[in-house]
């Protein structure tokens, strides 16, 4: 009985979990077929191209995923006018940042080390798609529906496997391109069913409310500073790696990172139930309940990464050995050093997530320019040296100087405020 009531107490943490693992798997089969498909050094130019997207999405589309959450679950706003403000920020967001790209690619080229023009002009393409796609999740989520996210999450892993199988039966052979193609291609056909299939969930007022679309894009310019020294800190080494290193160096650092991605599943379910819950009770002002959703959360992504963690201190050596015959056994080191970094980022996480939620986005942000230019500073001084063990250090660094600063800042401003409270009504009754 107490399993059942366990699995019932946490089936929304379940779904989540099995969305995320869903939407890893997408990933996992695009990155091992690169590095399994691809030489070392064109799977460096596949890394280099990822991390150009990760950049790029979060000016057009990370930026306001955590604005759409919070103000479609935080009860001020109707959630069809957030919608359609969100549909209209996502499209000219895209829209600007496709034109940036496209300005500046003889810059990014040079400074990447990416070398092929033909994959920034797939960027534009790929934007358009995960707006698409990750505006039918984003609903699910606000409306904490992780059921129903888990299966639109599996829907769209299916249909890349399929398409993937096509492709091959058909053509025979991958290229960085195809890839890319084919994965933008599965987005925009889940998009699509899951559009259709969730529809009555998915309500749309076609009302364009200035004021609240200026308080998104109020918040999103917070968010995007933000989401832009995170990604700093996660993907600024591989690019760092490409301007002082070579390609198959990056490729080596990029098999270590793509060991590691079952550890970010964890994570990424977490943030999903945790980040509407704190936006619900942030409008009620309840700060014991958010110490509580926190203690929680980074509690559940212990108890997720350290199985997860030990199969792969295990298993992944061998698995690295044997599956790419001796091509990328240089990354085994790498692996254990961003195996021992997972361990430090639950408490920071949560705080960073919690951070975010009850609106003290500049704090979180203030945090993570601290933690980004320390992260750049260690690149610089470490990668012509040390290569991608500099990197990878450079990386754990920002990492722990950042879950310090996260753990501080929701210390004393959320956790803070009951005591506040207490201590200023005490003194009021005094006077």
């Amino acid at each position: 009985m107490r399993i059942v009531t366990i699995l019932t107490k946490n089936r929304e943490n379940f779904f989540s979990m099995g969305a995320t693992i869903c939407r890893a798997c997408s990933r996992f089969l695009l990155v091992f077929l690169a590095s399994f498909l691809l030489s070392k050094y064109e799977f460096g130019l596949f890394n280099i191209f990822i991390s150009i997207y990760f950049f790029s999405r979060l000016f057009s589309e990370n930026s306001l995923n955590l604005p759409f959450i919070k103000f479609a679950a935080d009860g001020e706003h109707e959630q069809p006018l957030v919608n359609f403000q969100i549909i209209l920020l996502k499209i000219l967001y895209v829209l600007l940042v496709s034109s940036v790209i496209l300005l500046s690619s003889d810059f990014i080229i040079y400074y990447s080390g990416l070398e092929r023009r033909s994959l920034l002009l797939l960027l534009p393409f790929m934007l358009l798609s995960l707006a698409f796609y990750m505006f039918v999740g984003q609903v699910l989520i606000s409306q904490i529906r992780m059921r129903l996210l888990f299966f639109y999450e599996l829907l769209n892993c299916l249909i890349f496997a399929l398409l993937l199988g096509v492709f091959f039966f058909f053509t025979g052979k991958f290229s960085t391109e195809r890839l890319v193609l084919v994965f933008a291609g599965a987005m925009d056909s889940s998009a699509l069913i899951g559009a259709i299939v969730f529809q009555r969930f998915i309500r749309i007022t076609p009302l364009l409310d200035k004021e609240l679309l200026w308080k998104i894009i109020n918040y999103s310019k917070y968010t995007i500073l933000s989401g832009i020294s995170s990604l700093v800190i996660l993907k600024a080494d591989v690019l760092m790696l490409g301007y002082f290193r070579t390609p198959q160096e990056v490729g080596i650092y990029g098999m270590a990172l793509f060991a590691n991605e079952a550890v970010q599943v964890v994570f990424d379910s977490v943030l999903r139930i945790c980040l509407p819950k704190a936006s619900v009770l942030s409008g009620e002002g309840d700060s014991e309940k958010i110490r509580f959703l926190f203690r929680q959360s980074v509690k559940n992504i212990y108890i997720g990464i350290m199985p997860i963690v030990a199969v792969l201190a295990v298993a992944a050596p061998s698995a690295i050995h044997l599956v790419y015959k001796g091509k990328y056994d240089d990354s085994i080191g790498l692996v254990y050093l961003f195996l021992a970094a997972s361990l430090i980022k639950p408490v920071g996480y949560v705080a960073g997530i919690i951070l975010g939620a009850t609106g003290n986005i500049r704090l979180d942000n203030r945090n993570c320019w601290i933690s980004a230019m320390l992260n750049v500073t260690c690149n610089v001084l470490f990668i012509p040296r040390f290569g991608v063990m500099g990197a990878a250090f450079a990386s754990i660094l920002s990492f722990f100087s950042l879950t310090i600063l996260h753990y501080l800042s929701v210390r004393n401003v959320v956790f803070g405020l009951k005591n506040q409270e207490k201590t200023t009504g005490t003194l009021g009754k005094q006077e």
